[in-house]
């Protein structure tokens, strides 16, 4: 199975903020995250929805997944950027299908997880990397990576020591492990059936 990345993004694009997961508490966090796409060119645009809450959750999972859809249907949207993880997002992947007419970033990471690994059940890579509440907060050399990547550059290898020795090839599928689990036995785990 492959991967493609979306189109490269440019200053002046069109990206929308959605929180498919938990309620959003980190403001200052959120507000800092949001001015450092900003202060990049981007356009950024943020839910109406973005202050719900539903117990722990960032609104219903109708509200949620509203949310998405929205975002991911947009044709001016350009990616998709998640305000934190949390818990929840894979609650609206229920009867959920993803638009392959439609390639763009998704960005997060934690519970971002299960969209993360449903959306690559249809070729299209998202990025586990910093939501919004946690971007202030990277390294400039993680900050500078995400932004290489989503912007087109060329990025340098990942390497590391395995614990078999040798090498390795296969899909690299990052991922919040407790997350993965959960997705054991569904239709977002059938990538790891491939």
């Amino acid at each position: 199975m492959n991967c493609q990345l979306p189109p490269p993004l440019k200053q002046g694009d069109l990206l929308q903020v959605i929180a498919p997961s938990g309620a959003l508490r980190e403001t200052q966090a959120f507000n800092l995250g949001v001015q450092i796409w900003r202060s990049r060119g981007y356009r950024v645009e943020i839910s109406t929805k973005i202050d719900n809450r539903w117990g722990y959750l960032a609104g219903t999972d109708s509200d949620r997944r509203h949310q998405l859809l929205r975002a991911w249907q947009d044709p001016e949207c350009r990616a998709i950027l998640c305000a934190r993880g949390g818990y929840g997002s894979a609650r609206i992947l229920e009867d959920w299908v993803w638009s392959k007419n439609e390639s763009k970033w998704l960005i997060g990471f934690s519970d971002i997880t299960a969209l993360l690994w449903s959306l690559s059940l249809i070729g299209i890579s998202g990025v586990h990397g910093p939501v919004l509440t946690t971007l202030a907060a990277e390294p400039d050399w993680s900050v500078q990576r995400l932004f290489d990547l989503v912007e087109g550059r060329s990025l340098s290898p990942l390497k590391g020591t395995g614990w078999g020795g040798g090498n390795a090839t296969g899909i690299l599928l990052p991922a919040n492990l407790t997350v993965a689990t959960h997705l054991l036995g569904t239709p977002s785990n059938q990538i790891l059936m491939a």
